[in-house]
């Protein structure tokens, strides 16, 4: 099981690279090796066009989450695009 905390400074980077679009994103909860993450799209303005698709974000996410996070398998991010 992957610690929180550090599964939350890691999401630092990721949220650096959302932030110029006025995107965010958050750790909503931890199962067993998996970081769930929430995008939040609130302030941006281009959420369709400039935001990547959940899937290729959440390689993204992984690949740059995973050395900073020890157990760490696999980032599941829950996309408001795609319940929309």
């Amino acid at each position: 099981m992957i610690d929180p905390f550090a599964a939350t400074a890691a999401l630092a980077q990721v949220r650096e690279l959302l932030e110029p679009d006025g995107a965010d994103i958050e750790l909503a909860r931890v199962e067993g090796g998996t970081a769930r993450l929430r995008l939040r799209l609130e302030n941006a303005e281009c959420a369709d066009t400039c935001v990547l698709p959940r899937g290729m974000l959440e390689a993204l996410a992984l690949q740059m989450m995973q050395p900073l996070v020890p157990g760490l398998t696999a980032v599941a991010i829950d996309d408001p695009r795609e319940t929309a």
